[in-house]
């Protein structure tokens, strides 16, 4: 069944969008949004934010060579639509190499036009698209998540989970790297707002803190904006547990202090 319903999570790292996404795909009606336009260079993470532009290219061109985007976009749109028509997605603005661009350059080539906006390409591949921007006010606690997440190889932690964390101490802070992220982070949130306000789109706003504090309230929401809450499916307890600890409380308000 081609997709009748779209979406687009407009987010950054960090910022609890595996849980809403996981959340609204288990209702198995809201579509199965997961980060499809990842760029396809698959490096360790440490070695993705230091790889030099041009290397970077050379990787991606040698995976689009070997798949053309009207497979990578028909893939795409299988695994994320549900059976009754529902298809959503997860873009990061600014995950290295930025899943946005990714998107755009892999639509581009789809419909072979490199003039049409971002928004005017998404439009056209994603029939009756919606937007929810998911937002993370705490900019600090945002990046010391992303640095710990890095350093630990953790970026996700699930109930039962056995997998083994890299261990760290107070002694692995890094002010300089924690500013660059959260510089980083920024730019992501700026890349959102500014796409937003050229094409006078007005999303659904979801802020992490609320996500975390009112899980099944805030999915019931962005179902009724995707009205798709006529259903009323059921909503389980989130199986993703708060990775943030004495070390990240500690890291935070010591780069605050530093900060000034």
């Amino acid at each position: 069944m081609r997709n009748q319903r779209s979406y687009i999570i407009c987010t950054t790292m960090r910022s609890g969008s595996t849980m809403l996404a996981s959340g609204l795909r288990e209702t198995g009606i809201a579509g199965r949004p997961d980060e499809y336009f990842a760029p396809p260079v698959r490096l360790p993470q440490a070695q993705v934010f230091d790889m030099q532009p041009e290397r970077y290219r050379e990787l991606l061109e040698e995976q689009r060579r070997a798949h053309p985007a009207e497979q990578v976009l028909r893939e795409i749109v299988e695994a994320g639509t549900t059976d009754n028509g529902v298809f959503g997605v997860k873009i990061h603005f600014q995950r290295p190499f930025s899943d946005f661009h990714n998107a755009v350059e892999v639509l581009q080539a789809y419909f072979g036009d490199k003039l049409a906006s971002p928004h005017e390409l998404f439009n056209r591949a994603f029939p009756r698209l919606s937007y929810i921007w998911l937002r993370r006010a705490d900019r600090v606690a945002q990046a010391v998540s992303l640095f710990k997440a890095i350093k630990t190889s953790e970026f996700v932690r699930v109930a039962g989970s056995t997998d083994p964390v890299l261990p760290v101490t107070a002694e692995d802070f890094d002010f300089a790297m924690i500013r660059r992220l959260a510089d980083w982070l920024q730019s992501g949130d700026d890349g959102w707002r500014a796409f937003f306000k050229r094409h006078r789109i007005e999303p659904m706003i979801v802020d992490y803190e609320d996500l975390a504090a009112n899980y099944e309230p805030t999915l019931r929401s962005a179902l009724d904006y995707l009205d798709l809450s006529a259903q009323r499916p059921e909503i389980a307890r989130t199986r993703h547990r708060r990775q943030a600890d004495e070390i990240s409380e500690q890291w935070a308000a010591r780069y605050r202090e530093m900060h000034g």
